[in-house]
């Protein structure tokens, strides 16, 4: 009778070390590592307002492109933002104020030049300045805006960004402007003449805007 006895309690030892008796019911270790994402740095860059010019390009005739004055503008300030998570970068934002007084046609013809701050076009006594912003960079296709003589126009254009620690370039490919749409006076007068007499109002416009890192 004591052999059973024994036997039954060695049985039920047995099955109480199986089940795991001496732990608490339910309890199971997390062995899953946690990976943290990638650190994001946002870096601010200054507009070298040496190395930065947008370039213009105005054709006579509407329809003819064998004439036109072309010519330049020079940045008066601005800021660029990039940012790296792990190594990548990309371009995050940009302000650039455009120094209206520095327009210029690139072949000397110093009375168009006096002719473009005038009323007429870039009226700089009432704007002295216009402002380029960029908002995004993707796939390869900047978004931003123009301002022009008090008038603000969504830009969408081809770019090219370069990024470093040191400075940020940015190749802005070709847009135009419709100068006739935002009012600018010169164009609003033509309208009244015949369309063979009017001068084309879209205005070409390319970019290369170079920032500095910021100290």
């Amino acid at each position: 009778m004591k052999k059973v006895i024994l036997f039954g309690m060695l049985a039920f030892s047995m099955l109480l070390v199986s089940c795991g008796g001496d732990s608490a019911e339910g309890t199971t270790t997390d062995t899953t590592a946690v990976v943290e994402a990638p650190k994001t740095v946002v870096t601010q860059y200054t507009i070298d307002t040496t190395a930065t010019i947008i370039n213009w390009k105005a054709y006579g005739k509407i329809g003819d492109t064998s004439k036109y004055h072309a010519g330049t503008i020079k940045a008066l300030s601005g800021t660029v933002s990039a940012s790296d998570s792990a190594g990548v970068t990309a371009l995050v934002s940009g302000d650039l104020a455009i120094n209206m007084n520095s327009a210029k046609e690139s072949a000397g013809a110093t009375d168009l030049d006096g002719h473009l701050l005038s009323p007429d076009f870039f009226d700089v006594n009432k704007f002295a300045s216009s402002n380029f912003t960029f908002e995004k960079f993707e796939n390869g296709t900047i978004t931003g805006s123009l301002s022009l003589i008090g008038q603000t126009v969504a830009i969408t254009a081809p770019a090219e960004v370069t990024i470093t620690a040191d400075n940020v370039t940015v190749n802005v490919s070709m847009f135009k402007i419709d100068c006739l749409a935002i009012g600018m006076p010169y164009f609003v007068g033509e309208t009244k003449l015949k369309p063979a007499k009017q001068h084309d109002p879209n205005i070409e416009i390319t970019a290369t805007v170079v920032a500095v890192k910021a100290l």
